[in-house]
């Protein structure tokens, strides 16, 4: 009976033993052939899941001021576990970083109605901030009404762009209330419904998308900066809206500093954004022609004869100049 017990024991203990597989001996081996063997079996290393509703939470500072070359439309373009909710990325080194964010109002009762009835016409809210740097990180709004089914004559485009760009934009979901919250470059935040996604809080207001028939009147898309710092609005149908001149006809900027001017200050696009044509193509580079916050705060002041000396206390440092390769 000890015997019996002894045995018992040590098979059990051998059960039990992780990470390890028993292989028993073939039918009709002898005694002395019949002594199970162990074989270890090796666990394969843990994979991390990318968790983007974290990485889109955090609040971070830019990681340089001016794009480098090789990433300045190195993009990619992924959904999230957020109903309508995408995200950019791209993957120096391997690794992977977000580079902007997206949704669409595809039907709303407030901003786009016809939406509802229709499929097709849509506002859509592009955070942007290529390379994750200063330069260039910008909201890009823009309305399709799928109204006759040209792209020139459907789509209307709006850029804003937030001084001074202390971080990039982050985006907050709060699942029990329904409510998406923006982070913008200024610290300051805007509120989405996050089944509709109107804009229901927050320093920025829009008004129902314009469904004109009329290409020549329809307005382009009408969202407002109603915060303490500065913002300057560029748009156009059919066409990049930093262009300083678009089928001929010039074209205007406006800068907005609505917490100390209540009128908007217009100026040429050409003084902030390269209006040089791409090597070997016609069209504009259309990139930032300055390197920080201060070199653009001065060009507002001697154009629009403002005061931007409070929005130089909050002015983020300078980091990595325009064309640098290093990261």
């Amino acid at each position: 009976m000890r015997i019996l017990s002894i045995l018992a024991l040590a098979l059990l203990t051998l059960a039990c033993t992780p990470n390890e597989t028993r292989v028993d001996a073939p039918q009709g081996a002898t005694t002395a052939q019949t002594k199970p063997t162990v074989v270890q079996i090796e666990e394969k290393p843990r994979v991390e899941r990318f968790n983007s509703l974290l990485m889109l939470a955090r609040e971070d500072a830019p990681e340089r001021d001016g794009i480098r070359d090789p990433f300045r439309y190195a993009r990619a373009i992924v959904t999230t576990e957020l109903d309508g909710l995408r995200y950019y990325f791209y993957q120096p080194g391997n690794i992977r970083s977000i580079v902007g964010f997206t949704f669409l109002n595809d039907g709303s009762p407030n901003i786009n109605a016809p939406g509802l009835q229709r499929k097709g016409p849509r506002r859509e809210y592009a955070f942007l901030f290529a390379d994750r740097a200063r330069e260039n990180i910008h909201l890009a709004i823009n309305d399709d009404v799928k109204l006759s089914g040209r792209f020139s004559h459907d789509n209307m485009f709006r850029e804003l762009h937030f001084f001074p760009r202390r971080q990039l934009p982050s985006l907050k979901s709060a699942h029990g209330n329904g409510l998406i919250r923006v982070t913008l470059p200024t610290g300051e935040p805007v509120v989405f419904d996050s089944d509709t996604k109107e804009i229901t809080g927050g320093v920025l207001h829009e008004s129902p998308i314009d469904f004109n028939t009329s290409r020549h009147l329809r307005k382009n898309p009408r969202v407002t900066y109603r915060g303490d710092y500065l913002a300057i609005t560029v748009a156009q149908r059919g066409e990049a809206p930093r262009r300083a001149k678009v089928w001929g006809q010039t074209k205007i900027a406006e800068v907005h500093y609505p917490s100390r001017y209540k009128k908007a200050c217009k100026i040429s696009p050409a003084k902030i954004w390269d209006q040089r044509p791409k090597p070997g193509d016609n069209d504009p580079k259309l990139t930032m022609l300055h390197d920080t916050d201060e070199e653009l705060f001065a060009v507002i002041e001697k154009h629009c004869k403002w005061n931007l000396s409070a929005l130089r206390q909050d002015e983020a440092p300078r980091l990595i100049r325009t064309g640098t390769t290093t990261r």
